[in-house]
């Protein structure tokens, strides 16, 4: 399967960078899913809602780009937007009181940031090709 470029280029380097982001959003989900019962329910919950967040919209995104269809890319854009939102309320939410909480949120600071700047320049087939002169 290769992606073309609007321009016409092959897009096998951009199909391979999306397929390593959904397999590294995918162990993230993995690991948060499968810690939630564990110590730190903070740090599952937000690896979880990023991780199927990210996969998701990646898988999307990369959809949209073989099908050249604008609003498919637009619409996972802004949903891996808000999971990053939502992870960062739910991360800050139950971060633990005492000494780890500034932790905690950092960390999920910084997740949900990946997440949303991942979500502001996913798309980059379909700038090239449209109303290029």
């Amino acid at each position: 399967m290769v992606t073309r470029t609007p321009d016409g280029g092959s897009g096998r380097r951009t199909l391979l960078r999306g397929g390593l982001l959904v397999v590294a959003f995918g162990l993230l989900a993995y690991v948060g899913g499968t810690t939630l019962d564990g110590p730190s329910p903070g740090f599952a919950l937000t690896w979880a809602i990023v991780g199927v967040g990210g996969a998701l919209g990646t898988s999307a995104v990369l959809l949209a780009a073989r099908r050249r269809s604008r609003r498919l890319e637009d619409a996972a854009r802004l949903l891996m937007g808000l999971a990053a939102l939502v992870a960062l309320m739910v991360g800050v939410a139950s971060a633990p009181s005492g000494v780890d909480r500034g932790f905690v949120i950092a960390v999920t600071g910084v997740l949900a940031g990946a997440l949303a700047f991942y979500a502001v320049l996913a798309g980059e087939l379909r700038r090239a090709g449209r109303g290029a002169a």
